[in-house]
């Protein structure tokens, strides 16, 4: 069982919030009246939660011998801690998120909030894809705990041995 190095874990976190946040920047990026309506809310509740599974089998598979959860955890890591800046992306299309007239100090201030978590569940409640974060959130946490119930209890528990070193 080999793990995912250190160095690799922000390349894993881009990866899911693309593989989640893409479709929504790609909806908001095609020509329309710029109103996310119901219709909108159904499709993105589907193909986001789709489109972070490809995702994430693809990367398992590119990444041979890491184990689901350390591929799993990073992504959805990304997904809550970069979805405020796809978001904002998105909303760049329809004349907000970047391309706000009020400034760049409202600009900085929104994409630092962008990264708190919390924000980003409020912006996907207006963006409408809170149901879709929503779904995969509880699946990956559902998938977790039906991994840790099939751990043996003395894996579970075990920590990592001290190392001796030679006087």
């Amino acid at each position: 069982m080999s793990s995912v190095p250190s160095r690799r874990i922000p390349k894993l976190m881009l990866l899911g919030a693309a593989g989640f946040w893409l479709p929504d920047t790609l909806l908001h990026a095609v020509p329309r009246n710029g109103i996310v309506n119901w219709h909108d809310v159904r499709i993105l509740t589907t193909v986001m939660p789709l489109t972070f599974l490809g995702t994430f089998l693809a990367t398992r598979w590119l990444q041979k011998g890491a184990t689901p959860k350390r591929i799993g955890l990073p992504m959805l890591a990304g997904v809550w801690l970069l979805g405020g800046l796809f978001m904002m992306i998105g909303a760049s299309f329809l004349g907000g998120g970047f391309v706000m007239s009020d400034g760049a100090y409202w600009i900085g201030l929104l994409a630092l909030l962008s990264l708190l978590p919390m924000y980003t569940f409020v912006m996907a409640t207006y963006d409408g894809s809170q149901f879709a974060l929503m779904l995969v959130t509880t699946v990956a946490f559902l998938v977790w705990l039906i991994q840790l119930r099939r751990m043996p209890l003395s894996s579970r528990n075990k920590s990592p041995s001290p190392r001796k070193f030679a006087a």
